[in-house]
Parts: structure tokens; sequence; C-alpha cells
């Protein structure tokens, strides 16, 4: 295990169900990285979108 090393694995919806709540998770989504970049060390991050077929942004 490396020191000082993050990963954030981000799964996010984005069925029907989750349809007006996109400013939501988007605010969350940057407020939770803009909180990681003021931390030291190296940060991982894996986003998967998924509804019924998932795809892995990065």
């Amino acid at each position: 295990m490396k020191k000082d090393l993050t990963e954030l694995v981000f799964i996010l919806d984005k069925s029907g169900s989750m349809s007006g709540l996109e400013s939501d998770t988007i605010g969350g989504f940057n407020s939770m990285l803009a909180k990681q970049q003021a931390l030291e060390g190296e940060c991982r991050i894996t986003t998967v979108l998924f509804d019924n077929n998932y795809e892995t942004l990065h």
C-alpha cells in the first residue's frame, strides 16, 4: 500500500429515477473533488455512470 495515496470511486446513478437531481449530484461531486485537491498526496479517481448499462468515464 502506498502512503499518501487516496483512491476515490464515484458510482453515479443516471437513471430516470434520478431526474431532477442532476445539479445536486454535480455540486456534491465537485465539492468532494475540491476538498480532495486541498489535501496533500496523490489521488486516483474512477467515475462510473450507470442506468441499465454502465460507462466508466475515468
